[in-house]
């Protein structure tokens, strides 16, 4: 019997499909509706929560503004944490 031919072809040295695939999968849709509603929450709430307090303290757009603040910086918080495993 001939010895198996061990030679590599030329250009067969680059690495396979699967070692060339992203690392994480993409997200689902539901995943995506559930990081939208997620995301309106944690803006508007502190939003809401400012404007109340503002009512309350005569305070007028300080700490409406405030929570918008708050909203925004939590919301780039949490879409970074959510999306951090597909990147």
């Amino acid at each position: 019997m001939a010895p198996k031919d061990k030679r590599k072809e030329p250009g067969m040295d680059h690495p396979a499909y699967d070692a060339a695939a992203p690392r994480g999968r993409a997200p689902s849709g539901a995943e995506l509706a559930g990081l939208g509603v997620l995301l309106a929450a944690v803006v508007i709430l502190p939003l809401l929560i400012g404007a109340v307090i503002d009512g309350v303290a005569h305070t007028a757009p300080l700490l409406l503004f405030a929570g918008l603040l708050i909203g925004i910086i939590a919301g780039g918080v949490v879409v970074y944490t959510r999306f951090k495993p597909y990147l």
